[in-house]
Protein backbone atom coordinates (compact mmCIF):
# COMPACT_ATOMS: atom_id res chain seq x y z
CA UNK A 1 0.00 0.00 0.00
CA UNK A 2 1.35 3.43 -0.92
CA UNK A 3 1.96 6.30 1.50
CA UNK A 4 -0.70 8.96 2.04
CA UNK A 5 -3.55 7.08 0.42
CA UNK A 6 -7.21 6.85 1.31
CA UNK A 7 -6.57 3.26 2.47
CA UNK A 8 -4.02 4.49 4.99
CA UNK A 9 -6.24 7.37 6.17
CA UNK A 10 -9.03 4.86 6.75
CA UNK A 11 -6.71 2.80 8.97
CA UNK A 12 -6.51 -0.32 6.79
CA UNK A 13 -3.51 -2.61 7.42
CA UNK A 14 -2.20 -5.20 4.98
CA UNK A 15 -1.85 -8.62 6.65
CA UNK A 16 -1.18 -10.99 3.76
CA UNK A 17 -0.64 -10.81 0.03
CA UNK A 18 0.12 -13.69 -2.31
CA UNK A 19 -0.72 -14.59 -5.87
CA UNK A 20 -4.47 -14.04 -6.29
CA UNK A 21 -5.19 -13.45 -2.60
CA UNK A 22 -5.03 -10.49 -0.23
CA UNK A 23 -6.08 -9.92 3.39
CA UNK A 24 -6.43 -6.66 5.34
CA UNK A 25 -7.35 -5.64 8.89
CA UNK A 26 -9.38 -2.69 10.15
CA UNK A 27 -9.68 -1.77 13.82
CA UNK A 28 -12.95 0.14 14.13
CA UNK A 29 -12.62 3.72 15.36
CA UNK A 30 -15.31 6.36 16.02
CA UNK A 31 -14.59 7.94 12.60
CA UNK A 32 -15.88 4.73 10.93
CA UNK A 33 -19.35 4.91 12.51
CA UNK A 34 -22.63 6.16 11.10
CA UNK A 35 -25.27 8.09 13.09
CA UNK A 36 -26.72 4.81 14.32
CA UNK A 37 -23.45 3.92 16.08
CA UNK A 38 -22.39 1.05 13.80
CA UNK A 39 -19.76 0.98 11.07
CA UNK A 40 -20.91 2.91 8.00
CA UNK A 41 -21.73 0.72 5.01
CA UNK A 42 -19.45 2.85 2.86
CA UNK A 43 -16.51 1.93 5.08
CA UNK A 44 -17.31 -1.76 4.66
CA UNK A 45 -17.74 -1.37 0.88
CA UNK A 46 -14.40 0.45 0.71
CA UNK A 47 -12.76 -2.31 2.72
CA UNK A 48 -14.14 -4.89 0.26
CA UNK A 49 -12.92 -2.79 -2.67
CA UNK A 50 -9.41 -2.60 -1.19
CA UNK A 51 -9.20 -6.34 -0.49
CA UNK A 52 -10.59 -7.49 -3.83
CA UNK A 53 -8.38 -5.04 -5.73
CA UNK A 54 -5.39 -6.34 -3.78
CA UNK A 55 -6.07 -9.86 -5.03
CA UNK A 56 -5.98 -8.53 -8.60
CA UNK A 57 -3.00 -6.20 -8.32
CA UNK A 58 -0.64 -8.88 -7.08
CA UNK A 59 -1.09 -10.91 -10.31
CA UNK A 60 -0.75 -8.06 -12.79
CA UNK A 61 2.11 -7.99 -15.28
CA UNK A 62 4.61 -5.16 -15.27
CA UNK A 63 3.03 -2.08 -16.81
CA UNK A 64 -0.55 -3.13 -15.97
CA UNK A 65 -2.95 -1.48 -13.55
CA UNK A 66 -6.59 -2.10 -12.68
CA UNK A 67 -9.69 -0.14 -11.79
CA UNK A 68 -12.96 -1.26 -10.27
CA UNK A 69 -15.72 -1.67 -12.87
CA UNK A 70 -18.31 -3.31 -10.63
CA UNK A 71 -18.51 -4.08 -6.93
CA UNK A 72 -21.41 -5.87 -5.27
CA UNK A 73 -21.55 -6.04 -1.49
CA UNK A 74 -24.05 -7.94 0.63
CA UNK A 75 -24.16 -6.77 4.26
CA UNK A 76 -24.93 -9.66 6.58
CA UNK A 77 -24.28 -8.28 10.10
CA UNK A 78 -23.42 -4.91 11.63
CA UNK A 79 -19.97 -4.04 12.96
CA UNK A 80 -19.76 -2.21 16.29
CA UNK A 81 -17.29 0.24 17.83
CA UNK A 82 -14.07 -1.34 19.10
CA UNK A 83 -14.32 -4.43 16.89
CA UNK A 84 -11.60 -5.55 14.50
CA UNK A 85 -12.59 -6.94 11.12
CA UNK A 86 -10.66 -8.70 8.39
CA UNK A 87 -11.29 -8.28 4.67
CA UNK A 88 -10.05 -10.73 2.06
CA UNK A 89 -10.15 -11.02 -1.69
CA UNK A 90 -9.65 -14.05 -3.94
CA UNK A 91 -9.04 -13.90 -7.66
CA UNK A 92 -11.47 -16.16 -9.53
CA UNK A 93 -10.39 -15.49 -13.12
CA UNK A 94 -8.06 -13.06 -14.86
CA UNK A 95 -8.22 -12.41 -18.58
CA UNK A 96 -6.30 -9.85 -20.60
CA UNK A 97 -8.77 -7.02 -19.89
CA UNK A 98 -11.01 -8.19 -17.02
CA UNK A 99 -10.51 -9.85 -13.65
CA UNK A 100 -13.25 -11.47 -11.56
CA UNK A 101 -12.84 -11.46 -7.80
CA UNK A 102 -14.77 -12.46 -4.69
CA UNK A 103 -14.21 -12.04 -0.99
CA UNK A 104 -15.70 -10.51 2.09
CA UNK A 105 -15.30 -9.28 5.63
CA UNK A 106 -15.23 -11.40 8.75
CA UNK A 107 -14.56 -11.11 12.46
CA UNK A 108 -11.65 -12.71 14.30
CA UNK A 109 -13.96 -15.64 15.12
CA UNK A 110 -14.69 -16.06 11.35
CA UNK A 111 -18.26 -14.71 11.49
CA UNK A 112 -18.97 -13.40 8.01
CA UNK A 113 -20.00 -9.73 8.12
CA UNK A 114 -20.22 -9.05 4.38
CA UNK A 115 -19.75 -10.83 1.05
CA UNK A 116 -18.46 -9.15 -2.09
CA UNK A 117 -17.98 -9.88 -5.77
CA UNK A 118 -16.44 -7.62 -8.34
CA UNK A 119 -15.05 -7.06 -11.79
CA UNK A 120 -11.85 -5.11 -12.41
CA UNK A 121 -10.74 -3.65 -15.73
CA UNK A 122 -7.07 -4.26 -16.50
CA UNK A 123 -5.30 -1.37 -18.25
CA UNK A 124 -1.83 -0.34 -19.24
CA UNK A 125 -0.44 2.09 -16.70
CA UNK A 126 -0.30 4.99 -16.61
CA UNK A 127 -3.12 6.05 -18.85
CA UNK A 128 -3.20 9.57 -20.30
CA UNK A 129 -6.11 10.48 -18.03
CA UNK A 130 -4.21 9.41 -14.93
CA UNK A 131 -1.17 11.43 -16.01
CA UNK A 132 -3.37 14.48 -16.60
CA UNK A 133 -5.15 14.09 -13.24
CA UNK A 134 -1.80 14.01 -11.42
CA UNK A 135 -0.84 17.36 -12.94
CA UNK A 136 -4.00 18.99 -11.54
CA UNK A 137 -2.81 18.66 -7.92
Amino acid sequence: MAKNTFDRDLGVELLSSKKGYCKFKLSVKPKHLNYGGIVHGGVLATLCDIALAGAVTNVLKEGEWCVTAQLNVQYLYPVFPGETVFAYGKLIKKGSTLAFVEGGIETKSKKQIARAQGIWVIKNFPSKKIKRAKTLD
